[in-house]
């Protein structure tokens, strides 16, 4: 499994992050599967972690050991609720849970405690608490200094290292970086297997997906007992659009762990991309009950509820999401009430209607009645205003389009997290394909190249040009995509159709 969802460049290269990047992490290298890391061992060539309390140390490298080697997500998350419990001036252990989590209401108070605690740090421990804390604010150029002054001061870090390129990886979607210090810690301990799973996901995200099945063989070798190599296993194999070789790993995983639950949502997600909607279903009940985080759980029920659009049922789809939506307001889980509206949006026929459940989902990251870090609240901004954008394009509303790319504009002076660039990249080529700028718009288009807005509009951008070739290659890039986001759901089977109707079509014209 990914340890960060998918969401649905630019920063990285400007700032010029060192390419120091290699290996040892703070507990033993070959720790045995089953078994736990030694927290007591100090080590000068990794980021000290400061608590007097030895019981905290032990949980803090317990849930750092099952979160990053073992992938027991939840169970890491609850080792680190654990460890600040036992020092409640654990500045690291609040920070890493504030990091770490996916409850927006725990992110906040963590992060505060962090910071209110950092007097208690040694002060390496301040610098990566001081990235923990701007990646989620949004201040990355202070974040990405402090993180690579570390990366230079403890170049044989490896957990340090591989909890950089995982960042890289998730929100930051920047594959291809990600994939080279990755690759640099593998080149020192070829068998270090959290960089050898992550590796495997960048090749895959980053379009090199070829490369991926054989260190997912290396992984499964390296931990024959543990259940996420089959489940990552499962999961390359979805993308890659073998679904029968991903049920098979997702399978194997469950046989090995019956409550690993991110492999039960793979299961779950396999039927509903191979249109076996009511079997999806039924799986995806199964997660939902699995699950222990309240976000797990109500990310599997949008899952769930998707599957109703899936198989083109909107009228219960609609409801299933207006329901989730409530359900998600009373929980203060802001984020999931915003998706849900967000993802109504892009099913909605209507134009209108679509506007309108965009702005739903804008009143709710807006609203100051949800407990939530700046950063979170613009990254998800910055999405619903690229929805917007997309929306207003295909509609044909340019003013529309120019007043959200403005929007994205003034985001993006303060906020230059590459989700927050993307979608003003792909903002701006809506508005200029609306103008007729359609060298300018396929320009800016390219800036976002995996996700399916973007697709969907550079396609029609390199059309408008006259480019038939490439406006056919990029739909084909946009057909080929397998996942569980709104933006694949929504988007990608009208274009599959489409593309198998011209198919048939050359076929017959051939044929007389």
């Amino acid at each position: 499994m990914r340890t960060t969802k998918p969401i649905e460049f630019v920063l990285i290269a400007a700032l010029a992050i060192p390419a120091m990047m290699a290996a040892p992490s703070a507990r033993a290298q070959q720790t045995p599967a089953g078994t736990t890391p030694d927290a007591s061992a100090a080590d000068t060539q990794t980021v000290p972690v400061s608590t007097p309390s030895k019981t905290a140390r032990e949980d803090y490298e317990l849930g750092m050991f099952h979160r990053e080697e073992l992938l027991y997500v939840e169970d890491g998350i609850d080792f680190f609720r654990k460890a600040i419990q036992a020092d409640p001036h654990f500045a690291l252990g609040h920070a890493t849970l504030g990091f770490f989590t996916s409850d927006p209401a725990e992110e906040v108070r963590e992060l505060a405690l962090a910071k209110s605690n950092l007097s208690h740090a040694a002060p390496d421990e301040k610098a990566l608490i001081r990235w923990m804390m701007g990646t989620k604010n949004g201040n990355l150029v202070p974040a990405i200094a402090a993180m690579n002054d570390l990366l230079e001061k403890y170049p044989n870090d490896k957990r340090l290292t591989n909890m950089f390129a995982e960042w890289l990886l998730g929100p930051q979607q920047n594959y291809n970086y990600a994939a080279k210090m990755l690759e640099k810690i593998l080149k020192t301990d070829p068998e270090y297997y959290p960089a050898l799973n992550n590796l495997a996901y960048a090749y895959a995200l980053g379009g090199r997906a070829e490369l991926s099945p054989p260190l997912m063989d290396r992984y499964v070798a390296a931990l024959p007992g543990q259940p996420n190599p089959q489940d990552s296993y499962g999961e390359i194999l979805r993308m890659m659009g073998d679904f029968p070789g991903a049920l098979e790993h997702y399978r194997a995983s469950l046989k090995i762990a019956p409550n690993f639950v991110y492999s039960q949502d793979g299961i779950a997600s396999t039927y509903a991309l191979m249109g076996d909607e009511d079997r999806a279903r039924l799986e995806y009940v199964k997660a939902i009950d699995m699950a222990k985080e309240r976000t797990d759980k109500m990310d599997f029920r949008i899952l769930w509820a998707m599957t109703y659009y899936r198989e083109n049922r909107p009228g219960l789809a609609r409801k299933a999401f207006s329901d989730l939506a409530a359900e998600a307001h009373k929980q203060n889980l802001p984020v999931e009430e915003a998706e849900c509206h967000r993802d109504m949006a892009l099913f909605n026929p209507d134009p209108e209607g679509q506007l309108k459940d965009v702005e739903a989902a804008t009143e709710v990251m807006i609203s100051d009645k949800h407990e939530i870090l700046q950063g979170t609240r613009e990254l998800e901004l910055a999405k619903i205003f690229q929805t917007k954008a997309y929306i207003a394009a295909r509609a044909g509303n340019e003013s529309l389009t120019q007043r959200t790319f403005e929007q994205l504009n003034n985001m993006a002076q303060s906020n230059r997290d590459n989700v927050v660039m993307d979608a003003y990249h792909s903002a701006n080529g809506a508005s200029l394909l609306l103008k007729g700028k359609f060298a300018d718009a396929i320009s800016e288009l390219q800036e976002d190249p995996r996700n399916p807005l973007s697709l969907r509009l550079l396609a029609d951008a390199e059309s408008k040009a006259g480019e038939t070739a490439e406006a056919e290659k990029t739909l084909a890039t946009l057909a080929a995509i397998n996942d569980e986001t709104v933006e694949m759901a929504s988007l990608v089977p009208p274009v599959r159709a489409a593309l198998k109707s011209n198919v048939s079509k050359s076929a017959q014209d051939t044929s007389h």
